[in-house]
C-alpha cells in the first residue's frame, strides 16, 4: 500500500519531473518534450476534458503551426503506446465529447494524493487529533520530488496549478512546524525556519513560528532580533509593517509572557491552509420570509453530496433575488469551503455597467482565484479555459447577480459541478436551462405575511400594530414587492412622526413605472415609490441625483459628484448627506459612493425629462475634465517623461488639488481604476472622443506601472478608432504605439510590429517627428526582446537623430540608453558606456529617477561585460536605489537578477543566489512570465 491507502497500481507523478511508474515501479518511457506537455496539463486535472483547441493553446501558447490539431492527435496516440503495460487494460485517455482526458482514479496521481492527504490532515487536526494530523501532512510531504512539472515550461494551466501546489505545500509545511512548537520540539525547528524564511522571506508566518522557537529556546534577544530583521525587509521590499498577528506576538515576547514560553495545551489559531475567495457583499439584515425558496435552494444545490450545479433565479425587478441569493449563501458557507465568487453582471444596469464575461474574468474572477495579472492569457477563450481549470478541484459557491442572458453567463460556469453557482437575472434564461442544465427557481412576490414582517422589522411592532390598516394599505399599495417595501420602510422609520397613511395616501396617488421593471398592475411599479422619494429631495439635492446618473460608473468619489454638480466639494456635501439619508445613495467608504442600478436608471430618467440636453452634455463633459486632469497628474508624477498631446483642460472642474507625489498618485489610481475605464467607455458611448482618446493617453503610464496589460490593450483599441474618427493622426499614432506596448508585454509580437508600423506611418503623415522618434525606441526594445541586436541598434540610432533635430532632451536620452544598451549587447562595452553616460547626464538634469535607473542598470550591465564588477555592482546599487523610490517592481527584479550574475562571475555564490531569490520573490508577486525561468535556474544551484 502507498501513502495514498491504494494497492499497486500505474502511478502519475507531477510533484517534480512528470514520471509515470508501472506497477512493479519502472519508469516508462514517455517520448519527447511535447507529449511530457501534453501528458501533464492531462494529469493536471484528471477526468476534466480538453477540446483540441485548448491543448493547442496549453501546447504552443497561441503561436501553433499549421499542423497543431494533428500533432495533438499524434502525441496521444504516442502516449497510449508508451503508457500501456502488458497485463493491464489500455491506459485511459479517452475521448469525449468534451475533448481527451484522463480517466483514472485520480489518487493514482500524486498532486491528487497530496491533497487528499493534506485534507485528511485539517480534519484531525479541527478533531484535535495531533498525531493523525501530522502523520498526513509528513506523508503529504513525503510525495514532493521537487517543483511541479519540473523542467516544463512554466505557462498556462501548468503555471496555475504549479502555483496553487506550491501554496498548499508551504502552507503544510507551517502546520507542521506548529505541532512540532506545540510538541515542544522548538530546538530542531529552528534551523529548518530559517531555511524557509531564506526561501521565501516575505512569508509572514515562518517568521512568527522562528520567534516562538528561539523564545521557548530561552533566546528571547534572537527572538526580538528576528522581528527587527522582518521588519525591515518589509518596509524596504512592501513599505508596511507586519501583521497584527506578529505584532502581538512581539509584544508578548518584550513582556516575557508567561503562556507563550511553553507550549499550549490546545492547537494555537492558524491561518486557512491556502486563502480562499471571500467575495459575497454582506447578508441582507432585514431579509424575512422566503423559507420555501431557501429549502428548495437547498435541495436543488445540496441534495446531491457529489454535485452542487447551477440555479437561476429568475423574477421581476426588485422582487428581492439577490437578497434570496445571499441569505442562501450565507446560511451555507460551511458546504463549500474553497471560497465564494460574486459579480454584478450588470445585465440590466446602464450600458457602461454592463460587464462582458471576459472582463469579469479577467478583473475579477482570476484574480481571486490567485491569478496574477502577466498570468492571464491574452485570448478571452484562453482566460475562459483558465478560469475552469482553477475551478474544477475546488468546491466554491459562484454567485453571477444581474445577468443579461445566457451568453453572458455560460462561460463564467465553473469547470466542476462540485461548485454551487447562483444567477440571479430578470430574464428566465432558457438556454441556460434547456442546454446547460440549470435548474430554474422563479420567484413570486412574498406572501402579505411576509410582506408585513418585512415593514414590522423596520418599523418596530408598536408602531405598525397602532396603525394595522395603514400598514395593510401600504402592502396593499406597493404589491408587495420587496425593494418598494424596503424603501417605503426606510422612509417612513426615518420620520417617526409621519402617520403612516399619509405615506399610503402618497403612495395612492401617485401613477408610473420605470419601463424595465413594468408589469401589468400600475400598483407595483417602482418608480412610484422612487418619484415619492424623490419628491421630499431639497432642490439641490435632486439636481445631483440626476447628475450623478450620468456618471460612468457606480461608485462615485465626493470629488466626482462636485465635478458633475459644478461645484466645490465642500457645498454638496449637504446634498450628498441627503440623498444618503435617503437611501439613494449609500456611502460604502468616506466620500466614497454608491448608486444602486436601478436607482441610476430612475435618475437617468428624471434628467431626461427634466434637465436640456446641453445641461446634461455640460455635466458629462465636467465630470470628463475631472478625471482627465487628475489621470494626467498622476501619469505625469509617475512617468516625469510622459506630455500629453493636447492642453490640460482648465482647472474649473471643481477638483481636488494635484497629488503630493507618485505614491499618492498610484495609491489614487488603484482606487479608481475601474471608473477610469468606464470613463473612457462612456466618453465614446456619448461622442466625447478627444476625451476618451486623452484619458486612454493618460491612462498608459498608469495602467503600465500596475502591469496592467490586458486593460491597456482594451483601451488604446478605442484610443485607435475615436483618433481615426477625428481624424487625428497624431492620437491615432500614440495609440497605435501604447497598443503596441501591450502586445510585448503579452508577447504577441507580430500584432506589436503590427501597430508599431501603423504609428510610424501616422507620426510621418503628421510630421512628428518626436513620435517618430519614440517609435523608433519601441521597435528598438521589440527588436532586443526578438534578439536582433543590430536592428536594435538601428532603431535606437533613427531615435537619437530625431529626438536630436527636435530639441527632445528626455527622448534623446532614451535613445542614449537604448543606443548604450544594443552596443552591451553587441559586446561594444566601452562604447556603451559613453552613451549611457551622456544620457545619466540628461536624466539627472530632468531629475526624471525613472529613466536614471534604467541607465544606471545599463550602464553596470556594460561594466560587467568588460569584467570591472565593483563598478558594476555599484552602478545595479544605485539604479536598485531609484527604482525602489519610484516604485517599480520589475525595474528592480530584473537589476537584482543583473547584480546576481555579477557576484557569481566573481565567485560569490550566497550572495548571487540570494539576490536571485529575492528578484524571484518579486517577480512571483506581480505574476511575471521571467519567474519560471528564474525559478529553473535557481533550482540548478540548490
Amino acid at each position: 500500500m502507498d501513502p495514498a491507502g491504494l494497492p499497486p497500481a500505474t502511478r502519475y507523478h507531477l510533484l517534480g519531473p512528470v514520471e509515470v511508474r508501472a506497477a512493479c515501479g519502472e519508469q516508462l518511457a514517455l517520448g519527447t518534450p511535447m507529449q511530457v506537455r501534453l501528458l501533464a496539463v492531462l494529469m493536471s486535472q484528471p477526468g476534466t476534458g480538453w477540446s483540441i483547441d485548448q491543448l493547442v493553446d496549453e501546447l504552443w501558447q497561441g503561436r501553433p503551426p499549421k499542423t497543431a490539431a494533428g500533432n495533438v492527435k499524434t502525441y496521444v496516440w504516442a502516449l497510449r503506446r508508451a503508457l500501456r503495460s502488458p497485463g493491464l487494460p489500455d491506459p485511459a485517455i479517452l475521448a469525449g465529447p468534451t475533448g481527451y482526458h484522463l480517466a483514472l482514479n485520480g489518487l493514482t496521481v500524486d498532486s491528487v494524493a497530496f491533497e487528499d492527504l493534506a485534507q485528511r490532515g485539517y480534519s484531525a487536526l479541527r478533531q484535535g487529533h495531533l498525531a493523525a494530523a501530522q502523520e498526513s501532512f509528513e506523508a503529504a510531504l513525503a510525495l514532493w520530488r521537487g517543483e511541479p512539472f519540473a523542467g516544463l515550461p512554466g505557462w498556462g494551466v501548468l503555471l496555475s496549478i504549479r502555483t496553487r501546489l506550491q501554496e498548499q505545500r508551504s502552507s503544510l509545511v507551517e502546520e507542521v512546524a506548529d505541532l512540532h512548537l506545540r510538541a515542544g520540539r522548538h530546538h530542531e525547528l529552528i534551523e529548518p525556519l530559517r531555511g524557509q524564511i531564506d526561501a521565501d522571506p516575505l512569508r509572514e508566518r515562518p517568521w512568527g513560528q522562528l520567534m516562538v522557537a528561539l523564545a521557548r529556546a530561552g533566546r528571547r534577544a534572537d527572538a526580538l532580533a528576528t522581528y527587527r530583521r522582518l521588519r525591515q525587509l518589509l518596509a524596504e521590499e512592501l513599505g508596511v509593517e507586519p501583521g497584527p498577528d506578529l505584532q502581538h506576538l512581539h509584544t508578548r515576547i518584550l513582556r516575557a509572557d508567561r503562556e507563550l514560553f511553553t507550549p499550549e495545551p490546545r492547537p494555537p489559531e492558524r491561518c486557512p491552509p491556502r486563502v480562499v475567495p471571500r467575495q459575497l457583499p454582506a447578508a441582507p439584515t432585514l431579509f424575512t420570509g422566503r423559507a420555501g425558496e431557501l429549502a428548495r435552494l437547498t435541495t436543488l444545490l445540496l441534495g446531491d453530496p457529489g454535485s452542487a450545479g447551477t440555479v437561476v433565479i429568475t423574477g421581476t425587478g426588485g422582487v428581492g433575488k439577490s437578497w434570496l441569493a445571499l441569505r442562501w449563501a450565507h446560511d451555507n458557507l460551511r458546504h463549500f469551503p474553497d471560497g465564494q465568487l460574486h459579480v454584478d453582471l450588470g445585465g440590466f444596469g446602464t450600458a457602461t455597467q454592463e460587464a462582458s464575461p471576459s472582463a469579469v474574468v479577467v478583473r475579477s474572477l482570476l484574480p481571486a482565484l490567485g491569478v496574477k495579472t502577466l498570468e492571464i492569457p491574452a485570448e478571452p477563450a484562453a482566460q475562459f479555459a483558465l478560469y475552469r481549470s482553477l475551478t474544477a478541484d475546488r468546491r466554491l459557491l459562484v454567485l453571477l447577480d444581474n445577468a443579461r442572458d445566457a451568453e453572458q453567463v455560460r462561460p463564467l460556469l465553473p469547470g466542476s459541478t462540485r461548485c454551487g453557482v447562483l444567477v440571479t437575472s430578470r430574464h428566465t434564461l432558457p438556454g441556460l436551462v434547456a442546454a446547460d442544465g440549470a435548474q430554474p427557481l422563479a420567484l413570486d412576490l412574498p406572501s402579505d405575511d411576509e410582506a408585513r414582517q418585512l415593514l414590522v422589522r423596520r418599523l418596530g411592532a408598536q408602531r405598525a400594530a397602532a396603525q394595522p390598516a395603514a400598514v395593510d394599505e401600504l402592502i396593499r399599495r406597493t404589491a408587495r414587492l420587496p425593494l418598494a417595501l424596503s424603501i417605503v420602510a426606510a422612509r417612513a422609520a426615518a420620520r417617526p412622526t409621519f402617520p403612516l397613511q399619509a405615506i399610503a395616501d402618497d403612495l395612492g396617488a401617485s401613477r408610473g413605472g420605470l419601463a424595465a421593471l413594468a408589469t401589468d398592475d400600475a400598483a407595483t411599479d417602482v418608480r412610484t415609490v422612487l418619484s415619492w422619494s424623490y419628491r421630499l429631495l431639497s432642490a439641490d439635492a435632486a439636481r445631483l441625483f440626476r447628475q450623478i446618473s450620468l456618471h460612468p460608473a457606480a461608485d462615485v468619489s465626493a470629488a466626482a459628484a462636485a465635478s458633475l454638480a459644478g461645484a466645490p466639494p465642500h457645498l454638496i456635501r449637504p446634498a450628498l448627506d441627503e440623498l444618503t439619508r435617503a437611501n439613494l445613495l449609500a456611502e460604502e467608504s468616506p466620500n466614497r459612493f454608491r448608486c444602486h442600478d436601478l436607482l441610476r436608471a430612475y435618475g437617468e430618467e428624471l434628467t431626461h425629462a427634466l434637465d436640456r440636453p446641453a445641461d446634461r452634455r455640460a455635466a458629462r463633459g465636467r465630470v470628463l475634465d475631472h478625471y482627465l486632469r487628475l489621470a494626467r497628474a498622476a501619469a505625469k508624477l509617475v512617468d516625469p517623461g510622459w506630455q500629453p498631446l493636447d492642453p490640460a483642460p482648465p482647472p474649473a472642474d471643481a477638483s481636488p488639488p494635484a497629488f503630493a507625489d507618485h505614491r499618492a498618485a498610484l495609491a489614487w489610481f488603484t482606487i479608481e481604476q475601474p471608473v477610469l475605464l468606464a470613463a473612457v467607455d462612456d466618453a465614446v458611448a456619448h461622442r466625447f472622443d478627444a476625451h476618451a482618446g486623452q484619458l486612454a493617453q493618460a491612462l498608459t503610464p498608469l495602467l503600465g506601472r500596475l502591469s496592467q496589460w490586458h486593460d491597456l490593450a482594451a483601451v488604446q483599441a478605442i484610443a485607435v478608432t475615436v483618433a481615426h474618427r477625428r481624424g487625428d493622426p497624431r492620437a491615432e499614432a500614440l495609440a497605435h504605439r501604447d497598443l503596441a506596448l501591450a502586445h510585448i508585454q503579452h508577447r504577441r509580437l507580430g500584432a506589436a510590429h503590427h501597430h508599431l508600423r501603423r504609428a510610424m506611418a501616422r507620426y510621418d503623415q503628421a510630421g512628428d517627428r518626436p513620435g517618430q522618434a519614440s517609435a523608433h525606441l519601441h521597435l528598438a526594445w521589440l527588436s532586443d526582446i526578438e534578439g536582433d541586436a543590430g536592428a536594435a541598434l538601428r532603431h535606437a540610432r533613427e531615435a537619437l537623430a530625431l529626438a536630436s533635430s527636435t530639441d527632445d532632451r528626455l527622448g534623446e536620452a532614451a535613445a542614449l540608453n537604448a543606443l548604450g544598451w544594443s552596443h552591451a549587447q553587441l559586446d561594444e562595452h566601452a562604447r556603451a558606456i559613453t552613451y549611457c553616460e551622456r544620457a545619466l547626464t540628461l536624466y539627472e538634469e530632468a531629475e526624471d529617477r525613472l529613466g536614471a535607473a534604467h541607465t544606471w542598470d545599463s550602464l553596470g550591465f556594460a561594466y560587467h561585460g568588460l569584467g570591472k564588477h565593483p563598478t558594476a555592482a555599484d552602478c545595479y546599487r544605485r539604479a536598485l536605489t531609484l527604482y525602489s523610490d519610484v516604485q517599480d517592481p520589475c525595474g528592480r527584479a530584473d537589476t537584482l537578477v543583473r547584480l546576481g550574475d555579477t557576484h557569481q562571475a566573481v565567485g560569490d555564490h550566497d550572495t548571487s543566489v540570494d539576490l536571485w531569490r529575492q528578484a524571484l520573490t518579486i517577480l512571483d508577486r506581480v505574476g511575471h512570465p521571467q519567474a519560471a525561468v528564474l525559478s529553473e535556474r535557481l533550482a540548478a544551484y540548490r
